[in-house]
């Protein structure tokens, strides 16, 4: 069962589908990094998550 996190991205990826390029946005080792980065944001890292997060389209 998927978990919260995960229910939102795919609620946020289908709300905005029109502005995502391509079927596989993201690689599943991006998904499975942003969900971590997500569960426990690690502040070193937050410029990545940032920046992929933005290249989907899901924030400016």
């Amino acid at each position: 069962m998927p978990s919260a996190i995960e229910r939102r991205l795919a609620k946020i990826e289908q709300r905005f589908r029109s502005r995502l390029r391509g079927v596989h946005r993201y690689s599943d080792d991006e998904l499975d990094a942003l969900i971590s980065w997500l569960r426990d944001p690690d502040p070193s890292r937050e410029r990545w998550a940032a920046n992929l997060l933005q290249r989907e389209g899901l924030i400016r």
